[in-house]
């Protein structure tokens, strides 16, 4: 079978022919041993014999009309439709064999080896013809067609095993075979893989899988353009659902004997625990490395076995002033005086160091520019087993430790000199209460002898605490130091001395701790505060006299609260009171007169022994405030220190704040009245002139329907005129009445809810609004304690001006309230034409206007009048506003507390 073969020639015809050389055909088909079969173009069985159905344990009539790919894996199907294909075009059969795996029905695989031919007929396929042998039964010496079984089983599990990855490529860099590990690192399917042009695979598939995909394919597909030499290099695989990221050493050679002569083998190595202990290993390296270089306190380099110096960190250039350039090959002997030099010292310590392992040394030291420090050395001997390999050398610069210990030497001869020198007693006591040290001025506070420091806390004085309760040994400072660990600050102690003197110390109590915080000694001070004790005993009784004072000076204030001039009843209370803020209460008589009213409590008497301070008020009333102190006084009447003129200036502050009181009140008595005549003015005063005005209109209003028509257009201009400006003197003589009636006229404060308030003065001003093409928004107000009428005039004459200042476009006006403490601010918010920030205050004035009749009509009593509203209401009104930007006026009112 090694031509094509025609029609004629086919093995296996129709059932329908039966003749007799058929039969005999189909006998020897089906008695031979090896498998026979026939496919047609698409590669589905047309005929096969016994063996083939025996072979793959599927039925006859199951087989005939399936894909040959139903028995083979998918990989050997596309070697034989490629196989075909090439032989068709090339128009050659030839007999070559190739090997494949049979799958049975059971799941087995059989290794097989096939011989197949074409049939042709007129040049055009027709299908193919085949003979299957199993492996075992036939020589493979020969076999030249690759196939997935091919490879040794042994072998396989064994590359497996070693997680090494196995690409085997033909000449044509197909894929030949792959094991398990290549489909385990590159997420391949390996009856998908084989067959396949590893070019097309890389780029299709395995790239995707690369975490430099450019380089691994660019130096991949180079072996296959010249595949004369061995490639190795890494490359790491990314992570995904059926793979974990890993690194990979690629070895790949040309084949170049045998069936595979001219493809490529290709190895992978999972090198990912190299990489990463390679990567631990130089992440350590560099940190100790980058340890090495920025530790700036110390010099750390290394010598070699005779002493030069091979690396060199920037702690060493710091501290001995060469650079690595400089210093690299010279010998560390350098760094020494000339006198160590001398002495062989460098020499000395490296030997010490190669003998002993270690060793120390401090002294001086020379820099690159010549000056010296004091150096702390360490030079270790370095081994590989028993080759001394060199030494390292760490260097610190203590110039600055050793200079500050013999200043530290010093000052302690210093404080020593100071401790002795100090008016603060200092002493360091130990857990047995012994004086570790004491300085003479401890022993003179304390009341001890200081020759013997153990008489320290064996001494029994009598100590006791700012209480006055005897402190017991064991309860004093130092022993609570000890016990609790806690310090003792600015404890107050006094002691009773052996010469009978009482002395007050201030005592502070530190602990000395060891490593694990328990006491090892006390430092404990202490500072003599009799006098500030004293000083402080005199201080609390002047604040105890000043309270007194204070204390006086309010019963004055209570008695002034009362606004009205002091009946004998309130000033008998005043009188019975006063004595207590005394000296000597029970020894203490007062005497209070204003003007005819007279006030006496105690048994008053003349006597030289009082104090007495009187005063007149603006109309003349006579203050007199007498205290006297009964027989039996310590003071005389010669005394006039101490408290005796402290308690002289006290009546006296009394009188004057009763005279103040009696001025203020009749200051406001004169004010009253004359605000009573200044309304009674303004009522007269509008009343009387409303009735000339009244006559004045009558008459003009007469003149205009008697003349109108005799009168010229000038004529009836002056009339307008003079109408008019009737009428503006009436409004003015309403407002300047309204204005003076705030505080007289008004209703009493009551519960007002502002959200009422503003939607009466809406519906007041709804011809108004409607006219202009006004929008007014409002928040919700809140309930206020105020007068309701005289807020809703505070509302309308806002609204009023937002609207007649609006300017050409329609009002737009916002009322809004927020609340800020214990006040409400409640603003109207426009944007009209606005005002002028120096015109801020000036609207509020009575009769200000900023525009002429002509521009807009008003009194200019409107803003007055609603700044006396809010005053009687305990707030106050601003304007914020710039011209040609609106303006809001707001208010303050108290928060209303139910």
């Amino acid at each position: 079978m090694s031509d094509p073969v025609g029609t004629d020639n086919e093995l296996f015809r129709s059932r329908d022919d039966e003749s007799e050389s058929l039969r005999r055909c189909l006998t020897l088909v089906n008695t031979i041993d090896d498998g026979v079969y026939q496919l047609d173009t698409e590669g589905r069985f047309v005929a096969v014999n016994d063996a083939i159905v025996d072979a793959t344990g599927y039925a006859r009539d199951d087989l005939l009309g399936q894909h040959v790919s139903a028995v083979v894996e998918d990989a050997d199907a596309r070697r034989l439709e490629r196989e075909t294909r090439d032989r068709l075009e090339s128009g050659a059969d030839p007999s070559t064999t190739f090997n494949l795996v049979i799958e049975t029905a059971a799941g087995d695989r059989i290794p097989c080896e096939l011989r197949f031919s074409l049939l042709v007929e007129g040049g055009e396929l027709e299908g193919t013809v085949g003979v299957v042998r199993t492996v075992d039964e036939h020589d493979r010496a020969n076999d030249q067609l690759p196939s997935i079984w091919r490879t040794n089983d042994s072998i396989s599990s064994v590359i497996n095993e070693a997680n090494v990855g196995v690409f085997v490529l033909d000449d044509e860099f197909d894929v030949v075979w792959i094991n398990d590990t290549i489909e385990e690192y590159f997420g391949v399917d390996r009856s998908e893989a084989i067959g396949r042009d590893k070019s097309s695979l890389i780029r299709e598939t395995i790239r995707n899988h690369l975490a430099d995909p450019e380089t691994f394919t660019e130096t991949v597909l180079a072996t296959y353009e010249d595949n004369t030499y061995v490639e190795q290099f890494e490359c790491r695989i990314t992570a995904g659902d059926d793979r974990e990221e890993r690194w990979l050493e690629h070895r790949s050679k040309p084949i170049e004997s045998g069936r595979y002569a001219g493809g490529r083998v290709e190895l992978y190595y999972d090198i990912t625990d190299r990489k990463e202990a390679q990567r631990a290993r130089q992440e350590s390296e560099r940190r100790f490395q980058t340890l090495v270089d920025t530790v700036e306190e110390y010099g750390i380099f290394m010598l070699d076995t005779e002493g030069r110096v091979i690396s060199w960190n920037e702690g060493a250039e710091r501290i001995h002033g060469y650079s690595s350039a400089e210093i690299l090959g010279e010998h560390f002997s350098r760094f020494y005086t000339e006198a160590a030099r001398a002495d062989g010292i460098p020499e000395d310590n490296l030997a010490r160091a190669r003998d002993a392992g270690t060793v120390e040394d401090e002294g001086w030291r020379v820099r690159e520019d010549g000056s010296t420090f004091w150096a702390d050395a360490t030079i270790t001997a370095i081994y590989d087993e028993d080759t001394l390999q060199g030494y390292a050398k760490v260097t610190r610069d203590m110039t600055q430790r050793r200079e500050r210990e013999q200043r530290l030497r010093r000052e302690y001869e210093l404080t020593d000199q100071i401790l002795e020198a100090s008016p603060v007693g200092i002493a360091v006591v130990n857990p047995d209460g012994s004086a570790a040290r004491a300085n003479e001025r401890m022993g003179e506070l304390l009341d001890l002898p200081m020759d013997d420091a153990s008489v320290y806390t064996t001494a029994q004085q009598d100590i006791y605490d700012a209480n006055g309760e005897f402190l017991p040994l064991e309860e004093r400072p130092v022993s609570r130091v000890f016990d609790t660990g806690a310090p003792v600050i600015d404890r107050e102690i006094l002691l009773e001395r052996s010469d009978g003197q009482r002395q007050w110390l201030s005592i502070n109590a530190r602990p000395i701790t060891d490593e694990r915080g328990t006491p090892e000694q006390v430092v404990e001070t202490a500072t003599d505060i009799t006098d500030l004790k004293e000083l402080a005993e005199r201080r609390k009784r002047e604040l105890t006299e000043r309270e007194k004072e204070l204390a006086a000076v309010q019963l004055v204030t209570n008695l002034l609260e009362t606004g009205d001039q002091p009946t004998d009843e309130l000033l008998r209370e005043f009188v019975t009171t006063l004595p207590q803020f005394f000296q000597h209460p029970e020894r203490t008589a007062a005497r209070v007169s204003v003007g005819d009213v007279d006030a006496t409590t105690g048994a008053y008497a003349p006597s030289d022994q009082r104090i007495t301070a009187s005063s007149r008020t603006v109309n003349e009333t006579p203050i007199t405030i007498d205290v006297v102190f009964h027989e039996g006084d310590a003071r005389s009447a010669n005394d006039t220190g101490g408290f005796f003129d402290e308690e002289q200036e006290l009546i006296e502050t009394l009188a004057t704040l009763l005279k103040l009181n009696f001025d203020r009140n009749e200051y406001i008595d004169d004010l009253q009245e004359s605000n009573k005549r200044l309304e009674q003015f303004a009522y007269a005063a509008s009343h009387d002139l409303q009735e000339p005005l009244r006559m004045i209109s009558s008459y003009l209003q007469l003149i205009e329907r008697r003349y109108a028509e005799e009168l010229d257009d000038d004529g009836e201009e002056f009339l307008a005129y003079a109408v008019d400006g009737a009428e503006r003197m009436r409004e003015m003589i309403d407002g300047l009445l309204a204005y003076s009636r705030v505080e007289t006229r008004g209703d009493p404060f009551e519960r007002i809810d502002l959200d009422t308030v503003l939607a009466d003065v809406l519906e007041d001003l709804r011809l108004s609004i409607e006219d202009h093409d006004a929008e007014i928004t409002a928040d919700s107000l809140p309930t206020v304690e105020g007068d309701a009428s005289q807020l809703r005039q505070v509302f309308q004459n806002l609204l009023d001006n937002a609207l007649e200042y609006s300017g050409d476009e329609p009002p737009r006006v916002h009322v809004g309230a927020e609340r800020n403490g214990n006040e409400w601010i409640v603003s109207v918010r426009d944007e009209g034409i606005g005002i002028a920030p120096d015109d801020g205050d000036r609207v509020f004035e009575v009769f200000q206007r900023l525009h002429t009749h002509d521009e807009h009509a008003g009194t200019g009593i409107g803003l007055a009048l609603c700044q006396r509203i809010i005053e009687r209401h305990g707030g106050e009104i601003w304007v914020e506003s710039e011209p040609g930007e609106g303006a809001t006026f707001s208010f303050t009112i108290p928060v209303f507390d139910e």
